[in-house]
């Protein structure tokens, strides 16, 4: 057979083969589409805004229900993240250490020293390195500590969640860089990847825009026109410009790549706390904990990044996987919304390990 003749008949494999991909997603997609409102109905969740992440691109964003009362949901409209906003703060602090301005390793009593614990010698020792591997000593919330933030243990010996932390990094960062944490992350990640609809403070533009929280009880809560960066959680943003954020990640982009390397080790191992922890306690792979701001998922045949975030009246999931470039953003405004995002999950296919360990325990 003539050359030209195999090269015509290759290029009619690869048409065909990319059309019947397509056609496998569509399907999929529709799924989705029709379902989606059948568990916010199974659920009593208000709303949800899904971003789907395949081949390095945004294949699909699509929001469903009630942003607020009888006011619908749309692609515009900016969710509460909860703790998904961590890996975005994280983000934040990486690149301004690739411009130089920062240092991982520098103690933060240099530029900030919180009231609370001037007078403990380990306040001094804090970085922010001990901050995206929750190794500061610190509660989740000095609520937890009789309103006062204090060290239950040393920092760096050991893992324990903390929002106080990122919240201690933002008050570093401003006070070294002279400049409000929101504006540092328009600087350094929001307008170089275009991400419009996001911001860690109120916007007058995001008027009418925001979801309001479903509490379990059946009542909303208005958002809050918040003035300074929480950001722990406190980011608003749509699900399409998290995947945004996610796919800038995937591309390697403005982050040394020490620095990634760095982030997607994990610092201290945390199999032995995912067996107590898990929906499945048997899906947990024998590599697992924070690298730098995300989760690290070390399973066998596939390295999975992700966090989830959870306020009371909120549920948000972000996942994905650098191998093989697919990732799911899932954002809602309800107390129930972790069993829609794991229907979603499920259905395009994430990591099913992720899946077994992440998912709602049955009542």
């Amino acid at each position: 057979m003539p050359k030209i003749f195999t090269l015509f008949f290759a290029l009619i494999s690869i048409v065909t083969i990319a059309q019947n991909e397509k056609k496998a997603n569509d399907s999929k997609y529709k799924i989705l589409s029709d379902e989606i409102p059948v568990w916010l109905d199974e659920y009593d969740v208000p709303a949800v805004s899904v971003a789907i992440v395949d081949n390095g691109k945004i294949v699909y964003h699509q929001a469903f229900g009630l942003q607020s009362p009888e006011k619908p949901a749309t692609n515009e409209t900016l969710f509460l993240s909860a703790s998904i906003a961590k890996p975005m703060t994280a983000e934040v602090f990486l690149r301004l250490a690739s411009l130089g301005k920062v240092n991982l390793d520098e103690h933060m009593a240099n530029h900030w020293l919180d009231p609370d614990i001037a007078d403990d010698p380990r306040a001094k020792l804090l970085t922010p390195r001990h901050v995206l591997t929750h190794q500061t000593g610190f509660k989740n919330w000095r609520r937890m500590t009789d309103g006062k933030l204090r060290f239950e243990r040393d920092p760096g010996t050991e893992m324990g969640y903390s929002g106080e932390g990122f919240l201690y990094l933002v008050r570093f960062l401003e006070g070294k860089l002279g400049k409000p944490f929101n504006q540092l992350a328009e600087e350094v990640l929001f307008e170089p990847e275009q991400i419009q609809n996001a911001s860690y403070v109120y916007q007058k533009r995001f008027e009418n825009k925001m979801a309001w929280a479903y509490f379990p009880d059946g009542n909303w809560r208005e958002s809050r026109k918040v003035e300074s960066a929480f950001g722990a959680g406190g980011l608003r943003i749509t699900a399409e410009d998290y995947a945004k954020f996610i796919l800038s990640i995937l591309n390697e982009d403005r982050v040394t790549s020490k620095l990634r390397t760095e982030q997607f080790s994990i610092s201290l191992n945390q199999f032995s706390h995912c067996q107590k922890k898990a929906t499945t306690p048997d899906a947990c792979p024998e590599n697992a904990g924070f690298g730098l701001g995300w989760y690290v998922y070390g399973f066998e045949d596939e390295t999975i990044i992700g966090h989830t975030g959870a306020n009371m009246g909120e549920r948000t999931l972000a996942v994905f996987s650098p191998k093989n470039k697919t990732g799911l953003v899932v954002m809602t405004n309800g107390a129930n919304g972790n069993e829609v995002i794991y229907r979603i999950a499920e259905n395009i296919g994430v990591h099913q390990g992720f899946i077994e360990l992440e998912k709602p325990k049955k009542k």
